[in-house]
């Protein structure tokens, strides 16, 4: 019985983050390394066009709007975007039936434009 309690509460606790990439521009850019990705939080002052919007998004106990952030951010530097642009952050709170009770997870999403400084 614990056991099974056990393997339950992992298979709930196991993160998932999945992406979906529209793209706006067909231009191909050199990816470029993630950490010099620029995430913004509202737009910046300089000009920029949006070349993809990317929405992430997780059902799990462990992971956080950070991982979603780090998802999208790795997005825009495949696409060889120099920044990010992110969205305000949505959750909803889901329950998992399972034949040893139901369990709350929540399902976290934040969406962001992926852009180029002209």
């Amino acid at each position: 019985m614990r056991r099974a309690l056990f393997m339950s509460l992992c298979v709930v606790a196991v993160g998932c983050v999945t992406s979906r990439t529209h793209l706006l521009d067909r231009d191909v850019r050199p990816a470029r390394a993630p950490a010099s990705v620029v995430v913004f939080e509202a737009a910046p002052g300089q000009p920029y066009t949006v070349i993809a919007r990317v929405e992430s998004q997780t059902v799990a106990v462990f992971e956080s709007f950070e991982d979603l952030r780090a998802e999208l951010r790795g997005r825009a530097a495949q696409l060889g975007g120099d920044a990010v642009i992110v969205g305000p952050e949505s959750k909803e709170t889901e329950f998992i039936i399972l034949t040893t009770g139901m369990f709350p997870s929540e399902k976290k999403k934040l969406a962001g434009d992926v852009i180029v400084f002209r």
